[in-house]
């Protein structure tokens, strides 16, 4: 068992407010739809140790990310990376960088790189510390001045207990840490979101409700595994089934949905034999592009809410009246449940019912 699976995490409190947490989870799922489009196999494991870790079974390594936002819009600087904040209880806590230096002190070899990762950019000074490392070089020969001040800076969240292999250590920080600036922005993170996902996706066909549902569950399972509390020692069959998120998983996940749901050319393909009229059909096609496009929308509030009431009203009628379609007696029954719910909307009309029917009836016959 490696040290990673003994060693009690350092915290578990998670981000400190409800929109930094928000946004890590977007971020991680972001990372992971990028992985899905790599391929990759991998395991992403949601707060622990760090905000994230990533195992790469290939190489048992594991990568940790750090992902915070600032408010302002000003850069981040080597004092600010290293900034100690005062503990309630006294004390001081370790500094971002210190907790990155951590990582590569108590994991030794499992800890291959690791990241930070905040909605701003950088100052000169850090650029010039990840420029010296993507491209190789030594950061103490080509800038001596800058590793000497970050070094002195960890040094002193590590005076009361310097380790012994304390400069071997750094060394191995100062080569592989990375600092990134996200894509997402504080204000749309979780549209943009959702708008890889679906770009993800876009060339496999899949119908958007479907592929809306298979996102909203993505989220949620990164929001559970994110609180998830977890006592180490632990197995890795545990670690992966509380925190971990597997890749590959996902992808089989995706292919067995279109294998079961079909795409839209079988949908439409099965309307054509519901003996309906060209202009029926017509009708029926136009108002599913809309639907599409609306429920993608996920600040739709209100229109999300009105499909999911007008999906369980159809579910039910369907297993009351099996085969036999009333579109005004169904219409009836929909409009006065979106009454009772206080959801009636202008712009519902009979044939968005239609569509959320043969949707149904669509998956039931796969």
């Amino acid at each position: 068992m490696g040290k990673v699976l003994e060693l009690e995490q350092r915290e578990q409190a998670g981000s400190g407010s409800y929109n930094r947490f928000e946004y890590q989870v977007h971020w991680i799922v972001c990372h992971i739809i990028g992985q899905l489009e790599n391929n990759a196999e991998c395991i992403v494991f949601c707060e622990f140790h760090d905000d994230m870790a990533e195992f790469i079974p290939e190489k048992e390594e594991y990568q940790f990310y750090q992902i915070k936002t600032k408010e302002d819009s000003s850069d981040w600087t080597v004092a600010e990376l290293s900034k100690r904040e005062k503990k309630k209880s006294g004390g001081y806590k370790k500094s971002f960088l210190g907790f990155i230096y951590y990582n590569f002190l108590n994991f030794g070899v499992e800890c291959s790189h690791c990241y930070f990762i905040s909605n701003n950019d950088y100052d000169k000074d850090v650029r010039l510390w990840q420029s010296y490392i993507e491209d190789g070089k030594i950061v103490a020969v080509e800038n001596n001045e800058l590793y000497q001040r970050i070094k002195g800076r960890i040094k002193d969240e590590y005076v009361d207990s310097l380790p012994s292999n304390f400069d071997r250590v750094f060394d191995i920080f100062i080569q592989n840490t990375f600092v990134h600036k996200s894509k997402l922005q504080l204000s749309t993170y979780t549209t943009q979101t959702s708008g890889m996902f679906f770009d993800q996706l876009a060339n496999k066909n899949i119908p958007t409700d479907t592929a809306h549902l298979i996102f909203q569950q993505l989220v949620n399972d990164v929001r559970k595994k994110s609180t998830e509390q977890i006592k180490t020692p632990i197995s890795f069959k545990s670690l992966v089934d509380k925190k971990g998120i597997e890749i590959s998983k996902i992808n089989d996940k995706i292919n067995s949905t279109i294998s079961k749901k079909g795409n839209y050319t079988d949908f439409y393909k099965y309307l054509s034999t519901q003996g309906l009229t060209d202009k029926e059909l017509h009708c029926i096609e136009s108002a599913k592009t809309l639907h599409d496009s609306r429920w993608l929308n996920v600040n739709d509030f209100k229109y999300q809410e009105i499909v999911i009431t007008l999906r369980k009203v159809i579910s039910t009628y369907i297993e009351c009246m099996g085969d036999f379609y009333d579109a005004s007696v169904l219409e009836k029954e929909c409009m006065h449940e979106l009454l009772k719910q206080g959801l009636s909307s202008q712009s519902l009309d009979r044939t968005l019912i239609e569509v959320l029917y043969y949707e149904q009836r669509f998956s039931k016959e796969i």
